[in-house]
Protein backbone atom coordinates (compact mmCIF):
# COMPACT_ATOMS: atom_id res chain seq x y z
CA UNK A 1 0.00 0.00 0.00
CA UNK A 2 1.62 3.67 -1.24
CA UNK A 3 1.90 5.57 2.28
CA UNK A 4 1.16 8.75 -0.04
CA UNK A 5 -2.36 7.11 0.14
CA UNK A 6 -2.29 5.91 3.86
CA UNK A 7 -1.47 9.71 5.01
CA UNK A 8 -4.20 11.31 2.77
CA UNK A 9 -6.74 8.74 4.10
CA UNK A 10 -5.42 9.72 7.53
CA UNK A 11 -5.60 13.57 6.79
CA UNK A 12 -8.87 13.71 5.18
CA UNK A 13 -10.15 11.07 8.54
CA UNK A 14 -8.92 14.29 10.71
CA UNK A 15 -10.55 16.64 8.43
CA UNK A 16 -13.83 15.04 8.50
CA UNK A 17 -14.05 14.26 11.95
CA UNK A 18 -13.42 17.54 13.21
CA UNK A 19 -14.92 19.18 10.75
CA UNK A 20 -18.06 16.83 11.50
CA UNK A 21 -17.89 17.79 15.30
CA UNK A 22 -17.58 21.66 14.86
CA UNK A 23 -20.70 21.26 12.28
CA UNK A 24 -22.87 19.21 14.65
CA UNK A 25 -22.72 16.61 12.17
CA UNK A 26 -22.69 13.86 14.97
CA UNK A 27 -22.40 14.38 18.70
CA UNK A 28 -18.72 14.12 20.13
CA UNK A 29 -16.42 15.76 21.22
CA UNK A 30 -13.58 14.03 20.56
CA UNK A 31 -11.25 17.11 19.02
CA UNK A 32 -11.63 19.21 22.09
CA UNK A 33 -8.46 19.74 24.59
CA UNK A 34 -10.53 18.39 27.22
CA UNK A 35 -10.78 15.15 25.44
CA UNK A 36 -6.83 14.72 24.47
CA UNK A 37 -6.47 15.02 28.16
CA UNK A 38 -8.74 12.39 29.01
CA UNK A 39 -8.08 10.25 26.54
CA UNK A 40 -4.57 10.45 27.52
CA UNK A 41 -5.50 10.18 30.93
CA UNK A 42 -7.49 6.74 29.90
CA UNK A 43 -5.07 5.11 27.41
CA UNK A 44 -1.61 6.64 28.47
CA UNK A 45 0.61 4.35 26.31
CA UNK A 46 -1.63 5.12 23.48
CA UNK A 47 -0.27 7.20 20.73
CA UNK A 48 -3.24 8.94 18.55
CA UNK A 49 -5.87 7.44 20.76
CA UNK A 50 -7.92 11.13 20.21
CA UNK A 51 -7.64 10.30 16.51
CA UNK A 52 -8.46 6.40 16.82
CA UNK A 53 -11.83 7.71 19.29
CA UNK A 54 -13.14 9.85 17.10
CA UNK A 55 -12.62 7.82 13.85
CA UNK A 56 -14.75 4.64 15.29
CA UNK A 57 -17.05 6.87 16.37
CA UNK A 58 -17.46 8.59 13.09
CA UNK A 59 -17.16 5.14 11.34
CA UNK A 60 -20.41 4.24 13.36
CA UNK A 61 -22.24 7.45 12.39
CA UNK A 62 -21.91 6.83 8.40
CA UNK A 63 -22.51 3.24 9.16
CA UNK A 64 -25.91 4.24 9.94
CA UNK A 65 -26.23 6.78 6.96
CA UNK A 66 -25.29 4.38 4.15
CA UNK A 67 -25.22 0.66 6.08
CA UNK A 68 -22.10 -1.12 7.16
CA UNK A 69 -22.21 -2.84 4.07
CA UNK A 70 -20.62 -0.61 2.37
CA UNK A 71 -17.06 0.93 2.29
CA UNK A 72 -16.75 5.02 3.18
CA UNK A 73 -13.79 6.79 4.51
CA UNK A 74 -14.21 5.29 7.59
CA UNK A 75 -14.33 2.09 6.83
CA UNK A 76 -11.79 0.40 4.07
CA UNK A 77 -11.17 -2.81 3.23
CA UNK A 78 -9.31 -4.38 5.89
CA UNK A 79 -5.20 -4.56 4.56
CA UNK A 80 -5.93 -0.35 4.12
CA UNK A 81 -7.33 -0.47 7.97
CA UNK A 82 -4.38 -2.49 9.03
CA UNK A 83 -1.80 0.12 7.44
CA UNK A 84 -3.71 3.23 9.00
CA UNK A 85 -3.25 1.61 12.36
CA UNK A 86 0.14 0.84 11.53
CA UNK A 87 0.80 4.33 10.87
CA UNK A 88 -0.61 5.71 13.94
CA UNK A 89 1.22 3.66 16.16
CA UNK A 90 4.34 4.66 15.18
CA UNK A 91 3.60 8.35 14.19
CA UNK A 92 1.96 11.35 15.75
CA UNK A 93 -0.91 12.13 13.95
CA UNK A 94 -1.38 16.26 13.96
CA UNK A 95 -4.84 17.44 15.24
CA UNK A 96 -6.56 20.77 13.91
CA UNK A 97 -7.35 23.71 15.62
CA UNK A 98 -9.75 25.43 13.58
CA UNK A 99 -12.43 24.78 11.35
CA UNK A 100 -10.21 27.21 8.61
CA UNK A 101 -7.22 24.49 8.87
CA UNK A 102 -9.24 21.08 8.16
CA UNK A 103 -11.05 22.92 5.12
CA UNK A 104 -7.96 23.87 3.89
CA UNK A 105 -6.90 20.60 3.72
CA UNK A 106 -9.83 19.20 2.47
CA UNK A 107 -9.23 22.00 -0.98
CA UNK A 108 -5.71 21.15 -1.29
CA UNK A 109 -6.94 17.10 -1.65
CA UNK A 110 -9.97 17.85 -3.54
CA UNK A 111 -7.66 20.17 -5.88
CA UNK A 112 -9.74 21.33 -8.88
CA UNK A 113 -12.62 19.17 -8.38
CA UNK A 114 -16.17 19.84 -7.64
CA UNK A 115 -19.17 18.17 -6.29
CA UNK A 116 -22.73 18.67 -7.86
CA UNK A 117 -24.20 19.24 -4.06
CA UNK A 118 -26.30 16.54 -3.43
CA UNK A 119 -26.30 15.29 0.03
CA UNK A 120 -27.57 12.31 1.43
CA UNK A 121 -24.93 8.86 1.28
CA UNK A 122 -23.52 9.04 -2.53
CA UNK A 123 -22.00 6.20 -4.18
CA UNK A 124 -18.80 7.27 -5.51
CA UNK A 125 -17.20 4.48 -7.04
CA UNK A 126 -16.07 0.76 -6.23
CA UNK A 127 -13.37 -0.03 -3.95
CA UNK A 128 -11.65 -1.84 -6.19
CA UNK A 129 -11.02 1.34 -7.51
CA UNK A 130 -9.27 2.97 -4.37
CA UNK A 131 -6.52 5.60 -4.96
CA UNK A 132 -5.67 9.18 -5.14
CA UNK A 133 -8.19 9.57 -7.46
CA UNK A 134 -10.79 8.35 -5.33
CA UNK A 135 -9.81 10.64 -2.23
CA UNK A 136 -10.02 13.88 -4.45
CA UNK A 137 -13.90 12.55 -4.94
CA UNK A 138 -14.13 12.10 -1.32
CA UNK A 139 -12.51 15.73 -0.82
CA UNK A 140 -14.66 17.52 -3.14
CA UNK A 141 -17.49 16.02 -1.63
CA UNK A 142 -17.16 16.77 2.26
CA UNK A 143 -15.44 20.53 1.17
CA UNK A 144 -18.55 21.11 -1.12
CA UNK A 145 -21.19 19.87 2.03
CA UNK A 146 -19.25 21.76 5.05
CA UNK A 147 -19.07 25.16 2.78
CA UNK A 148 -22.96 24.53 1.89
CA UNK A 149 -24.11 23.41 4.99
CA UNK A 150 -25.68 19.86 3.99
CA UNK A 151 -24.69 16.80 5.30
CA UNK A 152 -23.02 14.05 2.76
CA UNK A 153 -22.12 10.63 3.25
CA UNK A 154 -19.73 9.09 -0.05
CA UNK A 155 -19.17 5.47 0.00
CA UNK A 156 -17.98 2.71 -2.07
CA UNK A 157 -19.56 -0.58 -3.34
Amino acid sequence: MKTDLIKNIIDLRIAVSFLGEKKSWWNSNFHDASSKDFLDYIFPKSLNSQFSSASISTRKLIDKEVGANYYHLFRLPLTIEESINNRIKVKEIKQFQSEKEALQVLKDKALSLTSDGNGGPKNIGTVAEINEDVMKVFSAEYLSAFQNNYKVHPYLN
